[in-house]
C-alpha cells in the first residue's frame, strides 16, 4: 500500500490551499508463509502389482527432515500473477530383510510442488471478491535408497530417480467478509488432462482474520491430489490436511 499526494511548491503570488490526498497504488505484493499439517493416502501400481498408501501426519512429521511452503502474489488491478512452492525431504532408515548382507537401509525422498498462475478478478465488490485463473501446477519427486554393508569395507549399494512433469491447471478462488475482521476463503482448481497427470486438483477453505491493514492469519483444511502414470507405473495419491498461516500485504 503506497501513500500519495500533493507536494507544495513555493510560487510567487498567492499561495493556494494545497489538499492531501491518500491514493492507493494499483499495485500490491502479498507474501504467505504457511504449515500444512499432511497426511498421505492413495494407490501406488507398478509391474501388475499394486500397493495401498496410507501415511498418517503423525509419521510424516517422525520422518520429516525439512520442509518449506509459502506463497507470493503480484496484483496490478484486477490482475494476479501468483506462485505457491511446497517443498519436504523425508527420510526412513531401517533394518532389511536380508540383515547379514546390510545393516540398514537408508531411504530418502524429497517433493518439490510448484503452483503457478495468471488470474483476472470478475467480481470485486464489497464484501466479496471472486478470481479466475490459469497456470500450471509442476510436480517434482526425488527418491533415493542406500543399503549400508554388515562388514568393514564391505559393498555397499544406492540407487536413486527423479520424476518430474507439469500439469495445466484451471480453476477459481473468492473470498467473502463476514463481518470487518472475519472473512472466509475458497479455493480449486482441476487440471492435468493428460498433459502430464491424468487428472490433477486441489481445494482449499480457510476462515481468516484481519489483524491488521497489513497483515491477516487463517486456519483451514486443504487437500491435493493427481493420477499419473509414467514408465515406472501409476500413482493416485491425495495429501490432505489443516492448514494455517499468515499474509503480509505490501
Amino acid at each position: 500500500m503506497l501513500l500519495g499526494g500533493t507536494l507544495p511548491m513555493l510560487m510567487a503570488g498567492p499561495v493556494e490551499p494545497i489538499s492531501l490526498e491518500t491514493q492507493e497504488s494499483p499495485w500490491s505484493l502479498n507474501l504467505t508463509v504457511y504449515g500444512w499439517a499432511t497426511a498421505i493416502d492413495g494407490t501406488i501400481s507398478a509391474g501388475g502389482r499394486s500397493a495401498d498408501v496410507d501415511i498418517a501426519f503423525k509419521d510424516v512429521v517422525k520422518h520429516l527432515d525439512m520442509a518449506f511452503m509459502a506463497t507470493a502474489e503480484l496484483r496490478y488491478k484486477r490482475w494476479g500473477f501468483m506462485g505457491d512452492l511446497i517443498y519436504a525431504r523425508l527420510h526412513d532408515d531401517i533394518a532389511p530383510p536380508a540383515g547379514i548382507v546390510f545393516s540398514s537401509t537408508h531411504e530418502v525422498f524429497k517433493e518439490t510442488i510448484g503452483t503457478f498462475a495468471v488470474s483476472y478478478r470478475v467480481v470485486d465488490a464489497k464484501p466479496a471478491y471472486l478470481d479466475l485463473f490459469a497456470g500450471a501446477r509442476v510436480y517434482s519427486f526425488y527418491s533415493e535408497i542406500v543399503l549400508r554393508p554388515n562388514l568393514p569395507g564391505g559393498q555397499g549399494f544406492s540407487a536413486s530417480g527423479t520424476s518430474t512433469w507439469a500439469d495445466p491447471i484451471f480453476g477459481a478462488r473468492g473470498r467473502y467478509y463476514v463481518s470487518p475482521i472475519v472473512f472466509l476463503n475458497g479455493y480449486g482448481d482441476v487440471g492435468g488432462f493428460g498433459a502430464g497427470s491424468e487428472l490433477s486438483w486441489q481445494v482449499v477453505g480457510t476462515i481468516g482474520i484481519q489483524a491488521a491493514r497489513w497483515c491477516d492469519v487463517q486456519v483451514g483444511y486443504r487437500a491435493l491430489g493427481f493420477e499419473y502414470q509414467g514408465a515406472r507405473g501409476t500413482q493416485e495419491i491425495t495429501t490432505h490436511g489443516p492448514i494455517f498461516g499468515a499474509t503480509i500485504r505490501f
